[in-house]
């Protein structure tokens, strides 16, 4: 446990050093721009495969399909 806690007190002052000389932005805009291209391309195969569905055959799916609930 002291280990852990030692290790976490490092971790912090090294971040905080990181964060205030700046060079976590680049991190966080290479993470933000990952995540707005899968963005993007999931946006894209979604139209890609509504495209390509008849309507009959998406109702007919969308109708038989259990539907779970969505609580965690």
């Amino acid at each position: 446990m002291i280990r852990t806690l030692i290790f976490g007190a490092i971790a912090g002052y090294v971040g905080k050093k990181l964060y205030d000389e700046g060079k976590l932005t680049e991190f966080k805009d290479d993470l933000v721009a990952r995540y707005n291209q899968a963005k993007s391309d999931l946006e894209d195969r979604r139209n890609e495969g509504a495209s390509t569905a008849s309507p009959a055959a998406v109702s007919a799916t969308t109708a038989n399909s259990p539907s779970a609930p969505l609580v965690s």
